[in-house]
């Protein structure tokens, strides 16, 4: 059985293979018993000569030294190359010498014997390659010659014609096809085709000519149809079609359906119907029932008010575990009237502050590291004998010198309020203003020793005062909720005397869960959407699904750019916007303009006219206005955080904020687990 085919023999195999490939549609294949004669013999000696390779081959059997004819037949392992290739080595010898004459020609004269191909005695004007076989070779010819030599032409008009419609000329190794008269051939160079009535350009006036066999056809775009009367395309108004399965606006050879977006719902992939707008980053909700959330209220008013009576005197002692990313806000309030004594413990600036006021007389106390970090601390507050200590991690932070009591003696008994998370009079009674909305967790509490179990089994049973059990820094948005902000977007400029100039400059950092949602959007009266930001899955022009941010003003897109929103990474859009100039960027990259310059101008001097009146910032989503005001309505779910015209937005600030967002914490993505 002779051996099986080696990787010479499969590398043979492929370059053939690869030369027939790489013939135009005119090859012609080999014939069944042409191909087996050039494969098998050539398969046999590439394997021979591979295993030889392994042992020096010819270059150590016949070129370092003389090699008899049967150290040759084991070199070829076939009597017909070796019988052609001897007669030539022993010419070699005569004429060059032995090996050890050490004669420079001799070693090419040995190497170059056993290629069949040199010279090539295959025709040079049909062959495309010359392959040498055992003592033989094989000529491969080019497409439209055939033969041993590859010599002879093929006449390919005796086959179908060529696939030539009309008339077929042979030509030595080629052939052209040709068209009847009052026909021409068209550029595929085989196909006749009529006289095209389209040359004359009234034939079809404002639409597209078609010419067809004897005929012709007048086409229109999409979206209008044509008019034999009057030579023009006119638009279609497919919303009286009822394509839209809610609200639908026609335009000039198109038309665009809307989705109720505050309602959860967005454009499905056929452009024309809606489906629910569903997570595809998932986020770690997961709460904790042992927590206590204090930023629930976004009136600042507490979280939890409890009110202790004592018949003798008694001391506050105060203890809890504490994480925020919030720099700014209250902890805890204890003690009697706005105008009596009490203590509020909060934070300013990431650092613990102490606000006291002692028989109408207050005082303000700030000490301690940043806590605003995101770690768990505890914090303890211990009423003593003229002294009030602070500690954070059992490590004293403040010691204020007090004179009186928190517990006061009212009708015979001795009275304490105190509030979690907000203060129970206004802000302004305070001895310092502070911003009381505090972004922050609180667990293991304990308030005059365990006397307060009945919080813990209110905070079980509502959700809503419960914490994420992980966080990240950054405002969460659940897909349900907006806030809104008065902001200026004017100012006077002194150097040019009173005249007002705009400017909008939006940074937002975004880790999305959703696909489809408002960033940032202006509402002025009249529930018009001068300006707006936002995530959108598809290019309402091009009818095309697509993740894309938006910027536009009232409902013309000005810009797009592409984003792979749904990776779960952070992702930077930065809008700019003034007199004359419009740019969108995601990640640094800038977005598409969908305007003219001209169309460009008039859209910012609508935006200038809107921001000289009163208009609302809103971040998140949309108030109740028409689904057609703004290019998306659905609500933001995901992180972000924003800054406008160079000031980070702070949600705790907000002119109102929907306590299902929170201001200064996320959770984090999660992650897939193997």
């Amino acid at each position: 059985m002779p051996p099986p085919p080696g990787p010479a023999a499969a590398l043979g195999t492929a370059l053939l293979l690869l030369l027939l490939a790489s013939e135009s549609s005119h090859t012609v294949l080999l014939r069944a018993r042409e191909a087996a004669q050039f494969l098998r013999p050539r398969q046999r000696r590439a394997y021979q000569v591979f295993e030889e390779a392994k042992q020096g081959h010819l270059e150590r059997e016949c070129v370092e030294e003389v090699c008899s004819k049967e150290e040759a037949r084991e070199v070829f392992e076939n009597d017909p190359e070796t019988e052609y290739f001897y007669p030539r080595y022993q010419e070699c010898l005569r004429k060059y010498g032995k090996p050890e004459d050490k004669n420079p020609n001799f070693a090419p004269c040995v190497q170059n014997l056993p290629d069949q191909c040199t010279p090539n005695p295959c025709d040079k004007k049909g062959t495309q390659l010359c392959q040498d076989l055992m003592g033989n070779f094989f000529c491969l010819c080019k497409a439209g010659w055939e033969g041993r030599l590859c010599n002879k032409d093929v006449n390919e008009c005796g086959q179908k014609n060529g696939g030539c419609s009309q008339v077929c000329h042979n030509k030595p190794g080629s052939f052209q096809c040709a068209c009847h008269s009052g026909f021409s051939l068209a550029s595929d160079g085989r196909t006749c085709q009529d006289v095209d009535e389209c040359t004359d350009p009234s034939t079809c006036g404002e639409a597209r000519c078609k010419n067809l066999p004897g005929s012709y056809s007048c086409l229109c775009d999409k979206g209008y149809t044509y008019s034999s009367q009057e030579k023009a395309c006119q638009d279609v108004d497919e919303c009286q079609q009822g394509r839209c399965e809610q609200t639908c606006v026609n335009s000039p050879g198109s038309y665009t359906c809307h989705c109720d977006g505050r309602g959860g719902l967005k454009l499905s992939p056929d452009m024309d119907t809606c489906e629910d707008i569903l997570p595809c980053v998932p986020f770690t909700m997961a709460k904790s029932v042992k927590s206590l959330y204090l930023g629930r209220m976004f009136s600042g008013t507490p979280v939890i008010r409890l009110r202790f009576k004592r018949l003798q005197p008694t001391r506050l002692l105060a203890e809890f575990d504490f994480r925020t990313f919030d720099p700014e806000g209250v902890l805890f309030f204890a003690g009697g009237r706005s105008d009596s004594t009490w203590i509020v413990l909060g934070l300013r600036a990431g650092r613990l502050e102490l606000q006291l006021r002692y028989n109408g007389v207050g005082r303000i106390t700030s000490s301690g590291p940043v806590i605003n970090h995101g770690l768990w601390q505890t914090i303890s507050v211990e009423e003593l004998e003229r002294n009030l200590v602070i500690k954070v991690n059992k490590d004293a932070v403040m010691k204020i010198a007090v004179a009186g009591e928190l517990f006061q003696l009212e009708r015979g008994l001795y009275h304490l309020n105190l509030t979690v998370g907000g203060i129970p009079f206004k802000e302004k009674d305070l001895v310092q203003p502070i911003n009381p909305r505090l972004d922050g967790c609180m667990r293991s509490w304990n308030w005059l020793n365990g006397e307060d179990s009945a919080i813990q089994e209110t905070v079980k049973a509502n959700t809503k005062m419960q914490c994420f059990s992980v966080t990240e820094r950054g405002s969460f948005f659940p897909g349900n909720a907006f806030a809104f902000y008065s902001l200026n977007y004017t100012r006077t400029s002194l150097a040019v005397g009173t005249e007002t100039t705009w400017e909008v400059q939006v940074v937002a950092r975004i880790r999305p869960a959703t696909d489809t949602g408002v960033l940032l959007a202006l509402v002025g009266d009249n529930h018009v959407v001068p300006l707006s930001v936002a995530l959108v899955d598809y290019h309402s022009t091009k009818k095309l699904k697509k993740q894309l941010v938006v910027l536009a003003v009232e409902d013309v897109a000005l810009a797009l750019m592409e984003i792979k929103v749904c990776d779960s990474q952070e992702h930077t859009v930065t809008v700019s916007l003034r007199d004359g100039e419009a740019t969108l960027e995601v990640d640094g990259t800038k977005g598409q303009s969908e305007v003219s310059a001209a169309q460009l101008q008039e859209r910012l001097d609508t935006l200038g006219t809107h921001l000289q009146g009163t208009v609302l910032t809103f971040v998140g989503g949309l108030p109740d206005v028409p689904v057609t005001s703004a290019p998306v309505t659905a609500y933001y779910r995901g992180c972000m955080t924003l800054e406008v015209n160079r000031k980070v937005l702070d949600l705790d600030e907000a002119s109102y904020k929907h306590s299902d967002i929170t201001s200064h914490s996320c959770p984090p993505v999660e992650h897939a687990t193997l």
